[in-house]
Parts: structure tokens; C-alpha cells; sequence
């Protein structure tokens, strides 16, 4: 069975980072899963991905990867506050990394706002199963673009994350070139690289992978039905003023009408929403939960301010981030996809050989070392579960999951035989 090749490489020039990257793929493309006397098609996808730092030269970088790869006819990925590869995190340095999939090209289309994935029954021959993600913050109606989005596809899955929080001072860029976009390109156009909406690349049901999410976050009780709203404003949990609700939950009382012990305590307090009496199941939150953060108190109306406009009748789940859950459930995460891939796999398999073809991981900036405890811990910890298979992704501004937009989450996506 053929891996999934990766490159990745950081250094503050973006040509001497892509030879290195480029000289790590063809030493793999070289090597006995894709040489030999009958060697298995060469990788025509590509996933692409590179710090802020290099996205104002996204397109010369781009023009040489197609140059120095002319079997990989689509690439797609994005720029991002980190790039991830293998079991390096690179967040402070700038850095690139390439995987190539030799997916046929019948079981994938790349999709941009200049190409958009048609909808069901759109295209003859392909049917969009699940769809990867990559997409810029800031944009108005986010949500029901995801919802959109995830209609054109079968299953309804999403996965990916927001390369860009859509702030002016991050210099964002998104790839998607299609087959037909690379002459342009390798004459010196500017085919392939854009900024803003959303591009990725959608796969049919023939392409075998499965998805899952971590979070990381501890449940402080049971779900409370948001009995009243006001856009991000929460009134009423239960029936009572969410405010005292909230307060009783965290243990906090007011001495001498002193908030500041209630604001440190809310600082480290998270909200997960979900559909009426759902989110957990056996202590840890589904990925039906989608986690906010709390923005402030209102003493006045009793409220509680969330990080984004929620619905009465949906229940919010308080809860804390913590270290030795999130090592837990990524742990479980990643066993969970590895035990699926070996369970599904038809055909026999020399013994230790891996499943998994490749591995693709996004995880969010609140996460890291800040939360797994040191530099490149998140993926050591991943790595122990899923094995030594290629793995790239990056560091989101926010996490796409389903068609919901997800923070302090890990998504992750292996592709089996």
C-alpha cells in the first residue's frame, strides 16, 4: 500500500523551503511504494499549506511547485497562522508543507467562488460525498454559508478550519488550481490564488476516509435550555436569570458586590451549544457541541455575553478546557480512525504495515503547547495514537466541522485504502 509523500520544511525564504520540501517528495516518490516494476500512479492532488509569512508570495511559490511536480495537475490549501506536518508544529517560524494523493481524478473536484461545487445532480459521473474546507473569517452570514455548502454534498460532512481570522493585518491567501488552470499558471499567470470565500476540494463516497473531532473540554454539568436570548446575549437558562445561574454553577459569590473573582473565574469558562438536551454522552462533549466563548456579563439584564448569537430552546453547556482530557480524547480520537481503517479494510495487509494512506490534521490556535504542555506535544500525542503515517494540516483561526464553525477543536481526517 502506498503512503501519502510529504515534504514540509521552514525557512524565511519561500524557495529554499519548496526545494527542500520538493527534494523530500521525490526521495519518497522514489522510494518502494511508488517505484519498482510496477509502480502505482503518480499523486495528481496536492494539499498545500504556509505561514502568513510566505502568502505574499503564494503565487511565484505556487508556480514553482506545478513547475518542478508536472504529474500533480490540482493543488489546493491555504496560508495559515501555523502549519503542521508530521510531528512538527511550526507556529513561530515560517514554514511549508506539502502532501500529494494519488486519489483518481473521478473521485475529486477542487471548488472556489470561481468554480463552485455544483449541486447535487449538477455534474455527470461525480457526486460530492464530503467536501475539505478552507475558508477566510470575517465573512457576513458564515454560518449559513457552511449550511449551503454542505447541502451540495451527500453526506452533509465538512471538515477543515478558517486559515484567517479576515483581520487587516493578516495577509491571507487561499490555493485552489485545477488541471486546467496550470498552463496559465506555468507561463507566469496568476491562475490559483486568491483571497476571501471559501475553496477546497469535495471527494466522492469512492474515496475511503473518515473525520472525527476532539475538543478538549471538560462539561462543569449538565445542558441548561436557553429559555431567552437576545442575539449573543443569554437571559434565561432554565426558566431563571442566566446570570445566577451561571454564578451558582461556577461556585461564585459576590462579596460586597465585588466582581472581579466572577470575571477571572469566567475567563477560564466556556459555552458549548447544541440541539435541545444533546452535546454530551459518557462526561465529554459530542461533536454536535459547538463551543463559544464567554465575552462579558451583564449585571444589569442578568445575562451572559457569548461569542456568537444563539436561539432559546437550544441548550448551552459550561465547561473548561483542561490538559489531561484534551490528551484523552485526542488519544481516543486518533485510535478510534485507526481501529475503523483496519476494521474496513477489505483486502489483507502485511502485519505492521499501517492502514492509513495519510492523515489530515487541523487544529486551533488556542490549542498547541499552551494546552498539550510544550512544543510539538499535540501531535506526539496524536502520533502515539494513529502510528507513524503521513500527516500534514495546519492552525486554524476557527474549526469547520459538519457545516458549524467550531473553537479549541482538533479535526481530524485519515484516508485509507
Amino acid at each position: 500500500m502506498a503512503l501519502f509523500p510529504v515534504g514540509h520544511a521552514s525557512h524565511a525564504d519561500w524557495r529554499t523551503a519548496a526545494d527542500a520540501v520538493l527534494q523530500q517528495l521525490r526521495a519518497q516518490m522514489a522510494g518502494p511504494n511508488l517505484a519498482g516494476p510496477n509502480p502505482v500512479p503518480r499523486p495528481r492532488l496536492a494539499l498545500v499549506y504556509f505561514s502568513h509569512g510566505h502568502a505574499r508570495h503564494a503565487q511565484p511559490l505556487l508556480q514553482h511547485l506545478a513547475r518542478a511536480l508536472p504529474h500533480v495537475t490540482d493543488w489546493c490549501g491555504c496560508s495559515a497562522p501555523g502549519v503542521l506536518a508530521m510531528g512538527h508544529e511550526y507556529l513561530s517560524e515560517p514554514a511549508l508543507a506539502v502532501m500529494l494523493l494519488d486519489v483518481p481524478a473521478s473521485h475529486y473536484r477542487l471548488y472556489s467562488g470561481l468554480a463552485p461545487l455544483p449541486a447535487p445532480g449538477g455534474e455527470a459521473g461525480f457526486v460530492a460525498h464530503s467536501a475539505l474546507v478552507h475558508a477566510e473569517g470575517g465573512q457576513p452570514e458564515m454560518a449559513e454559508l457552511l449550511y449551503e455548502l454542505s447541502e451540495r454534498t451527500s453526506s452533509g460532512l465538512l471538515f477543515g478550519g478558517l486559515g484567517s481570522a479576515g483581520e487587516e493585518e493578516v495577509d491571507g491567501v487561499q490555493i485552489a488550481c485545477r488541471a486546467e488552470d496550470l498552463a496559465e499558471l506555468r507561463s507566469g499567470g496568476t491562475a490559483g490564488v486568491f483571497s476571501g470565500g471559501f475553496s477546497g476540494v469535495a471527494f466522492s463516497a469512492d474515496v475511503a476516509c473518515a473525520t472525527g473531532m476532539a475538543q478538549g473540554c471538560v462539561p462543569l454539568g449538565a445542558g441548561l435550555e436557553i429559555t431567552e436570548a437576545r442575539g449573543a446575549l443569554v437571559t434565561g437558562l432554565d426558566g431563571d436569570p442566566a446570570l445566577e445561574r451561571l454564578l451558582q454553577l461556577l461556585g461564585v459569590e459576590l462579596d460586597g458586590g465585588d466582581w472581579q473573582p466572577a470575571l477571572t473565574t469566567v475567563r477560564s469558562t466556556l459555552a458549548a451549544i447544541a440541539p435541545p438536551g444533546r452535546g454530551v454522552a459518557h462526561g465529554v462533549l459530542t461533536e454536535e457541541a459547538q463551543v463559544l466563548t464567554l465575552v462579558g456579563l451583564d449585571p444589569l439584564r442578568q445575562g451572559v455575553a457569548l461569542s456568537s448569537a444563539v436561539e432559546a430552546g437550544h441548550s448551552v453547556i459550561f465547561c473548561r478546557r483542561q490538559a489531561q482530557a484534551a490528551r484523552q480524547e485526542l488519544m481516543q480520537l486518533g485510535a478510534a480512525l485507526r481501529d475503523a481503517a483496519e476494521a474496513e479494510d477489505a483486502e489483507p495487509v502485511p502485519e505492521g504495515e499501517p492502514r492509513i494512506r495519510g492523515a489530515l490534521y487541523i487544529s486551533c490556535r488556542g490549542r498547541g503547547g499552551a494546552l498539550f504542555g510544550g512544543p510539538d506535544a499535540e501531535l506526539r500525542t496524536l502520533r502515539h495514537a494513529l502510528g507513524e503515517v503521513p500527516l500534514i494540516g495546519f492552525v486554524a483561526d476557527a474549526e469547520i466541522m459538519d457545516a458549524r464553525l467550531h473553537r479549541f477543536a482538533g479535526v481530524l481526517t485519515v484516508f485509507t485504502a
